[in-house]
């Protein structure tokens, strides 16, 4: 059985593009499926690493927010 888990991310705080970003930067460590729900973006991550030091799908999320910052930051500036 692999590892799998469902993360709902609010679409104020997190840029779509930044989430697709973060997917393809994160595919050596999961398979991930984005989708708008609402006012959440929904990723389903499966097929998750257990060979790798620390949670994948917590610096998956870390990454798509620091990303949206930047992306903010720089439309803003």
């Amino acid at each position: 059985m692999s590892a799998a888990a469902t993360v709902r991310l609010h679409r104020a705080l997190y840029a779509e593009a930044a989430i697709r970003q973060a997917a393809e930067t994160f595919t050596d460590f999961a398979a991930f499926a984005v989708r708008a729900d609402g006012d959440h973006w929904v990723v389903d991550v499966r097929d998750i690493a257990r060979d790798v030091d620390g949670d994948v799908v917590a610096e998956f999320c870390n990454f798509a927010l620091a990303h949206t910052a930047l992306r903010r930051k720089q439309t803003h500036a």
